[in-house]
């Protein structure tokens, strides 16, 4: 007798929910340490190379794109690190519009079975490191528009949600900090006044949502940079400075005039580990049967951080030190912009209740499936006798197996650093040796770097470094 076409169904159901539920941790793990060692070519060959589900699969291209662009900026490689993130930008774009034979096959198995479309807080990242790529390309005023279009994507993914699951996370105070920085170009009226918008919504931003939620508060950086924009701008900017230094008092702050006659270098120190998810699990008997229902949530992980903080010293090699440059020992320390880690973590939370209604779901649906086919099977015992009994058997195993390989979606962009730093020194034009120097949490050098530094008045150097 041929068994009835449920059996089948059935035991194909439980065989695909066993298979390709992997993460991929291990092959981030080589990744990593290719990375942590300077070896980012390398790094990014074997993401290329690697025979594993984590890259080659359909379902995790954009985590594959993720990493490639990564290794390809920290290898210098500007323009292709962008090609990729483009191509990253129209994948999310596209995952958007939910397949649904993904998401029924989901239901029986676990979101492994869908194609992985990516935080929030990583999708408007993306806009950070193509800012970094063009940076290094020197084309400024492309990284201004990855800065703004950070923003505006923070936007857009809001909207589309309901007011009961919208983001805390809604404007970004690093990116409209490092848009008026890229823009405040020669000083003129209209790039102070443009400097002194972006520089005031990120004041915003940091003394609501970054103060309160992650614990960043407002730089001193941003806050003499916005001093600076408003004393250049006329007296229609009276009333705004006169209630900026009410607020903040009078700040001490390199002036426009002096600025023309300075060169500014301005570190951008990208460091640590982006956190990992983990598996929360609820499991409950619900039942006299036996019958378990397990229902897993992800949930962020801090990673260790060894070095937390960085300095940078200007070496001139010639002898261009004036007594008229404001910072006699040209040094600074850094200051935190971005705790990417945090927003990581909230945003996940912003959006939990709406991932465990589905977790929920998803298990009844695993309970009502095996149930039904308990429920058939020994129906079907009493006029087919074999039959009826492997499929109640394939009922109680179902029911087990889908609680034995229940997990949360734990991918991730495991590549991105968990903060920002910025340091900043104004100096004379001329040739320098920068010294970067990574601090610990007691502000003990772990490392140092040296970059070259060429430094033109009125003009901003940037110099990029990434820490594991």
């Amino acid at each position: 007798m041929k068994l009835p076409k449920v059996i089948a169904a059935l035991m194909a159901v439980a065989l695909f929910c066993g298979c390709g539920t992997v993460s991929g941790n291990a092959h981030y793990e080589i990744v990593s340490a290719q990375l942590r060692s300077g070896e980012h070519a390398a790094a990014s060959d074997y993401i290329d190379a690697a025979d594993t589900k984590l890259y080659r699969s359909k379902k995790n291209r954009l985590i594959y794109l993720f990493d490639k662009c990564m290794a390809l900026h920290l290898a210098g490689q500007y323009e292709n690190s962008n090609r990729f993130i483009e191509e990253a930008k129209g994948v999310a774009e596209r995952l958007w519009t939910e397949s649904v034979s993904e998401h029924a096959a989901s239901w029986l198995g676990t979101d492994y079975a869908l194609s992985y479309a990516g935080e929030d807080f990583e999708l408007v990242m993306l806009h950070f490191i193509a800012a970094m790529n063009y940076i290094g390309l020197a084309d400024n005023s492309a990284a201004q528009v990855e800065a703004r279009q950070l923003t505006s994507k923070l936007e857009l993914l809001n909207s589309r949600y309901n007011d009961d699951s919208k983001n805390h996370y809604t404007d970004d105070a690093f990116a409209r900090w490092l848009s008026g920085k890229l823009g405040e170009g020669s000083g003129g009226t209209q790039e102070l006044n443009d400097a002194w918008i972006d520089y005031k919504k990120a004041l915003d931003v940091y003394q609501t949502d970054y103060q309160d939620r992650y614990g960043t508060g407002a730089p001193q950086i941003l806050l003499e940079d916005a001093a600076r924009s408003l004393a250049g701008l006329g007296e229609d900017f009276a009333p705004e400075r006169a209630a900026f230094h009410e607020q903040f008092g009078h700040l001490s702050f390199i002036t426009q005039a002096q600025r023309r006659a300075l060169g500014e270098v301005v570190l951008i120190h990208s460091g640590g580990e982006a956190p990992e998810k983990v598996d929360d699990f609820w499991t409950s008997h619900i039942d006299d049967s036996g019958h378990i229902l397990r229902i897993a949530f992800p949930r962020f992980v801090a990673k260790p951080r060894h070095i937390v903080g960085v300095s940078i010293k200007l070496i001139p090699r010639g002898n261009q030190l004036s007594a008229s440059n404001p910072n006699d020992d040209l040094a600074a320390t850094g200051q935190l912009f971005e705790d990417i880690e945090a927003i990581a973590i909230e945003n996940l939370n912003d959006h939990m209740a709406r991932i465990r209604a589905k977790a929920i779901a998803r298990a009844v649906a695993k309970y009502v499936a095996a149930r039904v086919a308990e429920a058939a099977g020994e129906q079907l015992a009493e006029d087919h006798g074999t039959a009826g009994v492997i499929l109640q058997v394939a009922g109680i195993l179902y029911g087990a197996a889908s609680a034995a390989i229940e997990q949360a979606d734990k991918r991730s962009w495991l590549t991105l650093p968990a903060y920002v730093n910025i340091a900043r020194v104004f100096a004379p034009p001329g040739d320098y040796t920068a010294v970067v120097s990574f601090l610990d949490r007691h502000g003990s050098v772990v490392e140092q770097q040296n970059a070259d530094a060429f430094l033109k008045a009125g003009k901003t150097t940037f110099i990029s470094k990434r820490t594991f």
